[in-house]
């Protein structure tokens, strides 16, 4: 396993403890756990190109543990009250789509690399999940990110379907 991978892992070993700091109303625990999920989400690609290990398998499991991360950090953060329950379903819908999407390409060996409309909404959901952790409202930001994640993945499925457009070839 690369080191890139093991972060990867750890990320997703930090959900539990995140909804379980939300659901015991603990916020600033809660918030230590996704901040250091969050750091790892952005060091382990760095680690991966840096030591030019980027792996197929890093690539899928990279968005699954995001994924995980904050679906059940906003399901817990519905389970409290601070999010109406339709909330985590709305974020889960583009997040399904992308996350099939992923996985056709990955039986093609192929992989669609983050783009800017990505970024912009994986920075966003961060901002709503702090937001939603530390106010008492934060429910704008947490609709703002629901926004954007739904037009990034329409514009991921855009570039997809382009006639000609190549993904970065995987395994």
């Amino acid at each position: 396993m690369t080191p890139a991978t093991g972060l990867t892992l750890f990320r997703g070993a930090l959900v539990g403890p995140t909804i379980a700091f939300v659901l015991l109303e603990q916020p600033w625990w809660a918030l230590a756990c996704f901040a250091l999920a969050a750091i790892t989400d952005a060091v382990d690609g760095w680690v991966a190109r840096a030591r030019h290990e980027v792996t197929t398998l890093g690539a899928l499991l990279d968005p699954v543990m995001d994924k995980l991360l904050y679906l059940g950090l906003f399901s817990a953060l519905a389970g409290v009250g601070k999010l109406p329950p339709l909330g985590p379903t709305l974020y889960a819908v583009p997040q399904l789509g992308l996350g099939v999407g992923t996985l056709v390409l990955w039986r093609r060996r192929q992989v669609l690399m983050a783009r800017w409309p990505g970024k912009v909404a994986a920075v966003l959901t961060a901002l709503a999940a702090v937001a939603l952790l530390l106010t008492p409202g934060g429910t704008i930001p947490f609709w703002l990110s629901v926004a954007t994640n739904f037009l990034a993945a329409l514009y991921y499925l855009w570039v997809q379907t382009r006639p000609g457009t190549p993904a970065a070839p995987g395994r």
